[in-house]
Parts: C-alpha cells; sequence; structure tokens
C-alpha cells in the first residue's frame, strides 16, 4: 500500500465533502483550485495533500486530500 493510498484511509470524511468523499454534489472549485486556505504539506505529499486553515471551515484543521472541498472555497485572489 503507498503512502497516498494510506492517507486516504485514515481521513476524516464529511458530508460536506464532495463526492465520492462525502455527499455533496461537485458544485465549484476544490481545494486543488487554488483554495487560499488549502495549507499544502511539504514534498511529494504537497502535490495531493494538505491541511485546511479557515477557522471557519468544516475541514479546519484536518488532513485533506485536494478532491474533498468544502462550501467555504475561498480563490487566493478574493
Amino acid at each position: 500500500m503507498t503512502l497516498h493510498e494510506s492517507l486516504l484511509q485514515i481521513m476524516v470524511r464529511l458530508p460536506s465533502d464532495f463526492e465520492p468523499y462525502g455527499s455533496r454534489e461537485r458544485d465549484s472549485g476544490d481545494c486543488s483550485c487554488g483554495c487560499k486556505f488549502f495549507a499544502t504539506l511539504e514534498g511529494e505529499l504537497g502535490c495531493d495533500w494538505g491541511v485546511c486553515i479557515n477557522t471557519s471551515g468544516p475541514r479546519f484543521g484536518l488532513l485533506t486530500f485536494e478532491h474533498q472541498g468544502c462550501p467555504e472555497f475561498k480563490s487566493e485572489d478574493e
């Protein structure tokens, strides 16, 4: 099992995440679309993984896969 696969198994899944990780249909950008609150991990994992730093977001402080998304998405230029 790769490290990426291991992280997919332990990440917290919330109803507010986009399908297939949660219940929300994809209707906007996800973390990988330049969300200013997505703090990427260092190294190779930073291509796919980060931590949400939005204190009002449902994923605040959680390990997050770039495609999970949340309703609090804000682009880097907002």
